[in-house]
């Protein structure tokens, strides 16, 4: 393995925000539309003041691709902006497969509230394949981004990091199927956009990726990482500058406490999935730190696959512990029994407890 050290960053707005977790702000594409014709992406925006109406007031969404790191070929056409008011902006129209692959990002807030959220989509047909686009990790932590052999080559893989060189693996150095980068001792100078690919291959076949540092150790925030975060609930993230939890799709709560009924998301549960079929093939990216993943009870490269028995949540990476005959529902975690309550269902409605564990209760809102 070659190392050239550190990668140099670009002074690009999406790679990290400055601004606290309180924007309402997700951008969504569907994962099961292949065709350049029918995919589209679409930017909500669920902040106080902004209107569903085409008088709304504040600064407008913007919502487009940024070729600065991932270089595709132009479209034949660029694709089609649509707006509904100031509340939600659609990208369609695209021409042909490559201009769906790289970086998109959706900006929206107002004033010093304005904030990105970012989208790193990838080839369906790419000699390699991310097993996870998004990585948001802790500084201090070990960062391990994988990169799944589709089309095997007999050449090495370039690792690239914002654009540039960063070294380079053997293809004996494969891990049952896998090249590996690790980042042992993360630190946030090493967040930014990573993409494997064959030597001298198509950058169409590579496999990119998005690696979220946030800047202060597990269960920190603030200056100086001295403040410990609340804990958040069920997949939540702690912003590491002002505390708060962003939470993942499908919950709500300061501590993401609460789950939205099926087929909503947004912090106030406010907005609803597209289609007949729920969030199923539906990616979400949320403000930093909390990156993209699934909706809450779908899993797999394109979100179509259910969770399986005995996990919840985004990507289905939670897994339920329900006590006192609770049972696990796949989009909310436990549901409990009637005279108990609490995340894993250990506090009883009269005062006593199960056990000591302390929960927050799990409601449904939306």
């Amino acid at each position: 393995m070659v190392w050239l050290g550190a990668p140099l960053l670009l002074p690009i707005l999406f790679l990290a925000s400055d601004v606290g977790a309180a924007v309402d702000l997700t951008l969504l594409a569907d994962l099961r539309l292949t065709e350049p014709q029918r995919f589209f992406l679409t930017c909500v925006s669920g902040e106080a003041g902004v209107g569903r109406g085409s008088d709304a007031w504040g600064a407008p969404l913007l919502l487009e691709k940024d070729d600065r790191i991932v270089r595709t070929p132009p479209p034949w056409q660029p694709p089609h902006l649509a707006r509904n008011g100031s509340h939600q902006v659609t990208l369609r129209g695209f021409s042909q497969p490559s201009d769906l692959v790289g970086v998109f990002s959706c900006v929206g807030g107002a004033g010093a509230r304005r904030t990105p959220v970012v989208y790193v989509h990838n080839s369906p047909g790419a000699h390699l394949h991310p097993d996870k686009v998004t990585h948001t990790v802790n500084k201090g932590d070990t960062a391990v981004l994988s990169a799944r052999v589709r089309k095997e080559k007999q050449m090495d893989v370039i690792w690239k990091s914002n654009g540039s060189y960063f070294s380079t693996l053997d293809w004996h150095e494969a891990q049952d199927g896998r090249f590996l980068l690790r980042f042992p001792d993360v630190q946030p100078p090493s967040s930014g956009i990573y993409s494997a690919t064959y030597l001298e291959a198509s950058p169409l076949g590579s496999a990119f990726f998005r690696l979220i540092v946030r800047g202060c150790e597990a269960g920190r925030w603030g200056p100086g990482c001295t403040k410990e975060c609340p804990g958040c609930l069920h997949g939540g993230v702690c912003h590491d500058q002002d505390g708060e939890c962003v939470c993942p799709p499908g919950f709500t709560g300061t501590r993401c406490e609460q789950a939205c009924r099926e087929g909503r998301f947004g912090q106030s549960c406010q907005e609803q999935c597209p289609g007949t079929s729920g969030c199923r093939g539906l990616t979400f990216c949320l403000p930093d730190p909390y990156g993209c993943s699934c909706g809450s009870g779908w899993r797999g490269s394109q979100c179509q696959e259910a969770c399986a028995p005995g996990h919840f949540g985004a990507d289905c990476r939670l897994r339920c512990q329900c006590q006192n005959g609770g049972t696990c529902d796949r989009f909310s975690g436990c549901v409990c029994p009637s005279g108990w309550h609490g995340v894993h269902c250990e506090k009883s409605d009269s005062g006593d407890w199960a056990d000591g564990g302390v929960s927050a209760p799990v409601g449904a809102l939306g």
